[in-house]
């Protein structure tokens, strides 16, 4: 569109490629490798700048979503600061060494930000909180969550580690699809859960305006399964921290008749047993295989295959 065009001129040269590696997995993969390139210059460029418009167009689509009443001049104004904020905030975080953490070349720094992003994430791991696993029938990465096995809370990593599955969903559907879609699905198992299972709300409030804020755009849907009566009490203050967007993504399954909803989206072979009766994806996993042994751009059970 031409809000799209007219921000994407607004960009710096050293803004367009953070925005380009935040908006591609593969084109950071690319602009991160010292191989020879395969590809030509402006081949390069070309791919960047799609990369960078698909980025701007989802902040562009959410100002329009919220603020319908605003001028378009206020939703391009709006757009761009929004976006100058995510690069800031991804250099914040560490993001890229978020995602690249695990990567065989980091796995040899033994100190280092690699090194320790690697350590506290593969700690949180262990205890089984979460998987990308399987795809919807739509090509969409699902990102699977395990209330149950949280007990251990810090918001530094409680943050670092949601970022990393968010972006390793996104980017299994990059590869997956071709690039033909640009969103994940999330799943929370809420079978076995428990008060102590509950994070801090204040920690759930960061989260959910991190991902708002610097992810606009990337979620179809977050089915909540099988949460106990009990966890309305918990939803009921979050909630409220949420975005009209998200909230509208948001969908509680409990039991059989609910689940015919996820019958339409997961095929059996793809769905775990959770998710409805026949779902056949319920080995167990093996979180070091997930971390170490599988491409980041892959979800769990793919390099078997």
């Amino acid at each position: 569109s031409a809000y799209v065009d007219k921000i994407f001129h607004q960009l710096s040269h050293d803004e367009k490629e953070k925005a380009a590696r935040a908006s591609s997995y593969r084109y950071l993969v690319a602009s991160s490798s010292t191989s020879p390139a395969t590809q030509d210059l402006d081949q390069q460029q070309l791919q960047r700048n799609q990369h960078v418009k698909a980025m701007i167009e989802r902040y562009v689509i959410v100002q329009q979503k919220l603020y319908k009443s605003k001028s378009p001049d206020a939703w391009e104004e709006a757009a761009c600061a929004n976006l100058r904020k995510t690069l800031e905030y991804r250099e914040e975080k560490q993001v890229d060494a978020i995602l690249q953490c695990f990567d065989e070349d980091k796995q040899l720094e033994e100190d280092g930000v690699h090194a320790t992003i690697r350590q506290r994430l593969e700690d949180m791991f262990s205890d089984k909180i979460a998987v990308v696993r399987g795809y919807t029938m739509d090509g969409s990465a699902m990102s699977q969550n395990f209330p149950r096995n949280m007990d251990r809370f810090e918001i530094e990593y409680f943050i670092k580690q949601n970022i990393y599955l968010l972006e390793r969903a996104l980017a299994c559907t990059e590869r997956h699809t071709n690039g033909e879609k640009d969103k994940t699905v999330i799943f929370y198992d809420y079978n076995g859960y428990a008060m102590k299972n509950s994070p801090p709300p204040l920690f759930v409030k960061e989260l959910l305006s991190d991902f708002r804020d610097h992810w606009p755009e990337r979620l179809r849907h977050v089915f909540i399964v099988d949460s106990p009566f009990f966890f309305r009490a918990f939803w009921a203050i979050v909630k409220h921290f949420i975005d009209p967007i998200t909230k509208e993504l948001v969908q509680f399954i409990t039991g059989e008749e609910q689940k015919k909803i996820l019958r339409e989206i997961v095929s059996e072979d793809q769905a775990a047993p959770y998710m409805f009766d026949g779902g056949k994806d319920g080995e167990e996993t093996d979180i070091k295989a997930f971390l170490y042994e599988t491409p980041f751009d892959h979800v769990y059970g793919e390099h078997l295959s």
